[in-house]
């Protein structure tokens, strides 16, 4: 009984075993096979591929050139809602008496807050 109990053990061992090397060889191949496909690729410039690569190019280009236009009109105006923010900040300092300016910035947050609502609500609607 022992002897059938270390048999089915050892037999379930050499099946990992067998399934590790398997795995590895097949590993092996498929990273053998991708880089004789790069290698292909790159050899093939038939005017069908260079269109291809051409189009490619032009895609990551133009998705890059967005990402920076986007990056810079995002800046400039975080920029601009600033300086216009502290220009508003100074002016209610100096048109708005010492004990009101509290009253005044729970507005401003109010109003933010039903902008930011109001956008919130409109963006998830449109999703």
């Amino acid at each position: 009984m022992e002897k059938q109990i270390l048999d089915v053990l050892n037999a379930g061992l050499g099946l990992i075993k067998a399934g590790q090397e398997g795995l590895g060889k097949a590993k092996a191949d498929l990273e053998k096979t991708y880089l004789e496909l790069v290698t292909k690729g790159a050899a093939d410039n038939s005017e069908a591929t260079v269109k291809i690569r051409e189009t490619v190019d032009k895609v990551i280009n133009d998705i890059k050139e967005v990402t920076s236009v986007a990056g810079k009109n995002y800046e400039e105006t975080r920029s601009k809602i600033i300086e216009n923010y502290n220009k508003i900040t100074e002016e209610i300092k100096n048109k708005i008496p010492e004990g009101q300016i509290e009253a005044v910035k729970a507005k401003i947050n109010e109003v933010a807050e039903a902008i930011k609502n109001t956008t919130s609500g409109k963006a998830a609607a449109s999703k």
